[in-house]
């Protein structure tokens, strides 16, 4: 059954047993008020015949039961001996009374009154059920308008799914909850969109990078075959370019995650030491701090940060610090070479986006940006005046990881 026939039963069962209490009460309260009427007058017809005063307009009858004899009227119903109290007997109201040793059976003959009542009863039954039935109808019409954002969303997830176009979005009509749903996989939508996009281009341009090296070093060993280089020459350039190639694969490698790390406790004071003796830099920081995170991930977004360093900043005034601002450690990487252009900061980090023409992957930035997004940080580029640039990577100090392998 559909959502929609749901609701409309939903809501035709609600107004149903609504109409059929309501119908109830109103039944008992006629009924009540038709009775006590009768009942006021049966009253009347006793104290007359108790005063010997003319019974009122109607069929009376009546019957005294006293010390073993009976009296009544002509006209009293045959009826069995009744306890005191108030009946309906074959369309007569009954009335027994309590009278000096014995009772005063009062009655009034009234197949009106019980067709009145029974005929209520019909147009209670007939009006409940036509509402209920047009309730649903109602309900039904209004479940449908007030879903048909639900039913485009799910046209056009089909849509989607059937021809994996994500370009497809939801009109966000109505308002409430449904609006800010169609909104919600609007978002989602565009979100994949950006994602594919990004991932199509990070895939074109990987074997793009790929294809270089590999062309490369073909090249290197076909002019070695045609005499045009030594040996030697040959298998240095090669090697140069299969290096190249590890430090690409490694850098896809890192990026291909999805920010996954291996947390285990390290001293982050002594990696930033160690990575800076290897590049020959000075470090400033402390001797020792304690960190939990990926040794591996950080030493290779430290160690792209120092290659940056000297290749686009020329290796000038190149150091390491490590600190401790607020909640987060600041582990950065200085130089005093000619700096990033502004418009270039923006794209930093981005995938294969090269700042300047001089020879790199373009991965280093964004391999540093992945480590420190999946500790729970960021990678910050500040330009440094005159010149310069100051890349910082900031780790908060209770790291939020955003997985394991």
């Amino acid at each position: 059954m559909s959502l929609k026939a749901r609701l409309a039963l939903f809501f035709a069962l609600s107004i149903g047993l609504a109409l059929f209490f309501q119908g109830a009460l109103s039944y008992v309260a006629f009924k009540g008020l038709l009775e006590a009427d009768l009942d006021r007058s049966l009253l009347f017809y006793a104290r007359a015949l108790a005063e010997g005063r003319p019974s009122p307009r109607g069929e009376f009858a009546f019957r005294l039961a006293q010390g073993g004899a009976e009296t009544k009227s002509p006209n009293f119903p045959d009826l069995p001996p009744l306890a005191p109290g108030r009946y309906w007997k074959e369309g007569w109201r009954v009335w027994v009374l309590e009278a000096p040793g014995g009772t005063l059976t009062v009655a009034r003959y009234e197949p009106e009154a019980l067709l009145a009542l029974s005929r209520f009863r019909l147009v209670l039954f007939a009006s409940g059920a036509a509402l209920t039935l047009a309730f649903a109808l109602l309900a039904g019409h209004l479940a449908g308008v007030a879903l048909r954002p639900l039913s485009r969303l799910t046209e056009v997830a089909r849509r989607v799914a059937d021809s994996q176009d994500l370009s497809h979005r939801v009109p966000p009509e109505g308002g409430g909850e449904l609006k800010t749903l169609a909104e919600a996989f609007n978002h989602m939508l565009e979100r994949l969109e950006a994602f594919l996009e990004r991932e199509k281009r990070f895939t074109r341009d990987a074997a793009h990078e790929l294809r270089t090296p590999v062309a490369a070093a073909l090249a290197q060993l076909e002019a070695a075959e045609g005499g045009y280089l030594s040996e030697g020459e040959a298998l240095q350039a090669t090697k140069e370019e299969l290096l190249r190639m590890k430090r690409l694969v490694e850098a896809l490698l890192v990026l291909a995650r999805e920010g996954r790390v291996t947390p285990v406790p390290l001293d982050l004071a002594a990696l930033a030491r160690e990575e800076a003796r290897a590049f020959g830099v000075p470090y400033r920081g402390p001797e020792t701090l304690p960190y939990e995170g990926d040794p591996l991930l950080l030493a290779q977004a430290l160690r792209n940060l120092l290659r940056n360093a000297f290749l686009h900043g020329e290796g000038k005034g190149v150091e390491v610090r490590l600190s401790q601002e607020g909640e987060d450690l600041v582990l950065e990487v200085k130089d005093e070479g000619p700096g990033m252009p502004e418009e270039a900061l923006k794209e930093a980090g981005r995938p294969f986006f090269r700042a300047s023409p001089k020879p790199g992957e373009g991965l280093g930035l964004s391999v540093a940006k992945k480590v420190a997004e999946a500790h729970g940080g960021a990678l910050v580029l500040v330009p440094r005046k005159p010149t310069g640039l100051t890349a910082r990577l900031l780790l908060p100090a209770n790291p939020r990881l955003t997985g394991t392998p």
